[in-house]
Parts: C-alpha cells; sequence; structure tokens
C-alpha cells in the first residue's frame, strides 16, 4: 500500500514540472498595450468653395484627447461629413399687377397769432394736418391735427417764425407724405414720432444731423449748417437738394 502511494507522489511531481504547452501558466499583464480615448465631440466648420460651390458645412467627429472642447492635431479624427447649401433657383414667374391704390392725402399749415395768455409778448401758433378733406386748409375735419406755439421773447428782438415753404424729403413718392416747413429764420420745423407707427407725434425743431422718414419709403435726409452759419442746407439721395439764408 505504501509502495503505490509512493508512485502516485512521484507521477504528481513530474506533471507540475512538465513544460507540456498546454499546460496552466500565469496570466499576462496587457494593459501597457491599451488606448484611452477622450471624449466624442462634433466641430463644425465652413465649407471651402471648391468643397461646397454654394456654400457649406463641414462636420468632424473626433474624440478630444485633451478635452479643451476644440479639434485639435493630438485628437483622433473618426469621420468626416461635408454638407453643402442647395444652388439658387430658377427666377420664378412675375406676378400679376396689383390694383391700384387710393389717392394719397397731402400735409397742410397754417399759421395764427397766438393768443394774449399764451405769449404775453406776442407770437404765432402753427396748425398741422393730413388734408382729410382735399380743402388745402385746416379745417375741422383733417385728421392727425398738431399745433406748436412760438412765443416772442420778452424785451428782446422779435425773431420772424414766419413759414416760407413746405419742404417734402426724396419727393413725394408714397400716398402719406411727411412735409418739413421751412421758417423764414432758417429754422426746419417737422414732426417727431416715437416709432413708425407715429406713436407720440410732435412737432420740433430740427437740428443739424441726418433722419429717415416713417412713412415706409425708406427716405434718409440730413440738414447741415454752413461753418460761418450763414447759410443751411437739406440733402437727400447724396447730393445737396435746397440751401437758403440763416436770419441772426
Amino acid at each position: 500500500m505504501i509502495r503505490y502511494l509512493m508512485i502516485f507522489a512521484f507521477i504528481l511531481l513530474l506533471s507540475s514540472c512538465s513544460n507540456d504547452p498546454g499546460s496552466i501558466s500565469a496570466p499576462q499583464d496587457n494593459s501597457a498595450n491599451k488606448v484611452v480615448l477622450g471624449p466624442q465631440e462634433i466641430a463644425v466648420s465652413q465649407a471651402t468653395p471648391i468643397q461646397c460651390p454654394a456654400g457649406g458645412s463641414v462636420f468632424s467627429i473626433y474624440n478630444d484627447q485633451n478635452s479643451n472642447g476644440k479639434l485639435d492635431s493630438s485628437d483622433i479624427l473618426i469621420s468626416t461629413q461635408i454638407v453643402c447649401n442647395g444652388e439658387r433657383g430658377a427666377t420664378g414667374a412675375t406676378g400679376a399687377s396689383g390694383s391700384s391704390g387710393a389717392n394719397g392725402l397731402n400735409m397742410v399749415f397754417q399759421t395764427v397769432a397766438a393768443s394774449q395768455n399764451s405769449c404775453p409778448a406776442g407770437g404765432l401758433t402753427i396748425l398741422m394736418a393730413i388734408d382729410s378733406d382735399h380743402s388745402g386748409t385746416v379745417t375741422s375735419s383733417d385728421q392727425n391735427f398738431q399745433s406748436a406755439t412760438l412765443c416772442n421773447g420778452q424785451n428782446a428782438p422779435v425773431l420772424s417764425y414766419t413759414p416760407v415753404e413746405p419742404i417734402i424729403a426724396c419727393g413725394n413718392q408714397v400716398a402719406y407724405k411727411e412735409v418739413l416747413l421751412r421758417l423764414s429764420n432758417g429754422q426746419v420745423l417737422g414732426s417727431f414720432s416715437q416709432d413708425a407707427s407715429g406713436t407720440m407725434t410732435r412737432l420740433s425743431f430740427l437740428p443739424d444731423g441726418t433722419y429717415m422718414n416713417t412713412d415706409t419709403s425708406g427716405c434718409i435726409f440730413s440738414l447741415s449748417t454752413s461753418a460761418d452759419q450763414t447759410s443751411r442746407s437739406i440733402s437727400w439721395f447724396g447730393k445737396v437738394q435746397k440751401t437758403w439764408p440763416m436770419v441772426p
């Protein structure tokens, strides 16, 4: 019995020392071969004219190795996709002409003497309205009625604010056209609004500067005074349209 146990132990010893490829070996650590990838990001850039003649974008998907949110040379590019804009289509047929609009309304002005209570030293009240009844004068039926009272100074030379002529900036191009009023002392009187809808419209003297009408015509005009303060002018369409003297 003891002889059999010794033989079995000897066989086990030989098995443990065997160089047989099928024998069990220690596990290999290959962690040094692993690649750690950064977060996946998408970078968008403008396509070149060669890539997209009508314009477009280039979408680049990449692993952001330094996690800075930008595509760098050290990042790993996964794929690139070019998305081009469509070519401009052919011009459509001209639409039918619209129906004729209603006749427009002009602005009318009128001056009256200011009351003694309003101007103890005298003065003028300027009336302005849209000529709804086509009478050519300011009447009670007119729309957008406005007025401004200009008083003479006390014990001072009296300046004349008599209206000389209306000025239609950029010409009468639309049905409702804003009108400026040139006064005899060289001042220009016009209506100011808070917005294009005419909110908070009021009369005011216009200082030198650039203005735009709110009558949907897109008219831009400018007022300027000469360096010697002897004349004033109004310009539109890139050139001076009218010049008049300033009265000190």
